[in-house]
């Protein structure tokens, strides 16, 4: 597997988004599920707009139905319902589910994309789901207060989120990806207002302490802002499928965190597990050509 910038670029989402569903769960004990996915992307949007404005970006944009259906996908959908998913169910168990987004991803693809699947990548993507289980499934004690509601909650997400993915492999090669992560977020937000106003109506304003405005801060500026657009600017590179098996690497990252920063004990079958599902990631992309793999961006070529 040849590490271009695709590669890398999904590398580092995964690396940035490892420690989001924690800082998320966090965060929730202060706030309310939607009030925060639309200050993180308001957030996210007073970062990227600058950037994005020179690339073509404008506000009108966000309300063309392209672009509402992937902002209402990968952002009003998938960060709502894995918000309200987490307030019923455990990080480890939200995970645990989201192991299915290469699955559902690689078969939206084959469906809408025409995209062809080796052997090869069904079996990474099967390997990483496998050492998903065992990086996560050790902790499902942690059930949380409702767990079926929940992880129903976090599957509508992951199924929101295969959609977005098989939508910005199509806008990638039409828009500048900075574009297409701006414009979702704009018209996400347009989703997502609604129901903040409405919780902020009947809980009232929230009392964020420090640590909760730098969580906030974080999934904002991080999460959101960088972390999209690393996702959409992989694309450029990467099937969809290809990307996919990327997102099982984020329990593994939050696993390894975990354990440097908070010291938390780590065991062999979690090493087993972290070991399978990179492997299983390496695997499902080893040896993929074609005409947007070679690496180099589009727009960067001459003539």
């Amino acid at each position: 597997m040849k590490l271009n910038r695709g590669r890398i670029a999904l590398i580092l989402t995964a690396i940035i988004w490892g420690s989001a569903l924690v800082v998320t769960k966090s965060l929730l004990q202060e706030i309310g599920p939607f009030t925060a996915a639309v200050l993180r992307f308001l957030i996210a949007w007073v970062i990227l707009a600058p950037f994005a404005f020179r690339q073509g970006y404008r506000l009108s944009i966000a309300v063309r139905p392209t672009f509402l259906l992937f902002g209402l996908t990968g952002i009003a959908l998938y960060i709502a319902m894995t918000n309200v998913g987490l307030v019923y169910t455990a990080a480890s168990s939200a995970a645990l589910v989201q192991a299915a987004i290469p699955a559902v991803t690689t078969l939206l693809s084959v469906l809408l994309l025409k995209e062809r699947v080796s052997r090869r990548q069904l079996l990474g993507i099967g390997l990483s789901i496998a050492g998903l289980l065992l990086v996560t499934g050790i902790n499902m004690h942690q059930t949380g207060s409702a767990p079926l509601v929940g992880n129903l909650f976090i599957f509508g997400g992951v199924l929101a989120w295969a959609v977005y993915t098989v939508q910005g492999k199509k806008l990638v090669s039409t828009f500048p990806w900075l574009v297409i992560t701006t414009a979702s977020i704009s018209a996400g937000m347009l989703f997502l207002l609604p129901f903040a106003i409405g919780e902020l109506w009947l809980q009232g304003l929230p009392h964020l302490r420090a640590d909760g405005l730098f969580e906030l801060l974080y999934l904002g500026a991080a999460s959101s802002a960088l972390g999209y657009a690393l996702w959409n600017y992989g694309l450029r590179f990467l099937d969809a499928s290809e990307a996919a098996p990327y997102i099982n690497l984020i329990p593994v990252v939050g696993l390894l965190l975990s354990v440097i920063l908070l010291h938390e004990p780590l065991s062999l079958v979690q090493v087993a597990g972290g070991a399978l599902t990179l492997f299983g990631v390496w695997l499902s992309n080893r040896g993929q050509a074609g005409p947007h793999k070679s690496g180099r961006d589009p727009s960067l070529r001459s003539g």
